[in-house]
């Protein structure tokens, strides 16, 4: 698969998947003549299941923005599949 749809299906954008690619953090991938970057779909089996949720504020006026933010990535995980294994 080209390295755009391997950014999909990490969720991340395509330049955190080409960084990753350019640090050798993708099993496998390689790059075409051409420019084109595939990941090998065993790469992609091997994505975690597991996320830890972390959230911050700039400041402690925002505390109640904690409790949100925690809720909205948890939504989000369990959308996506991932197994929360701790929210911090």
């Amino acid at each position: 698969m080209k390295l755009s749809a391997y950014a999909r299906i990490l969720g991340v954008q395509y330049r955190t998947a080409w960084n990753m690619y350019k640090r050798g953090e993708i099993p496998g991938a390689y790059q075409l003549p051409s420019g084109t970057i595939i990941v090998p779909e065993e790469s992609a089996a091997e994505l975690p299941d597991k996320v830890a949720i972390y959230t911050r504020v700039s400041s402690s006026e925002n505390k109640d923005n904690l409790d949100r933010q925690a809720k909205r990535l948890e939504e989000y995980s369990i959308a996506r599949g991932y197994q929360i294994s701790k929210v911090a």
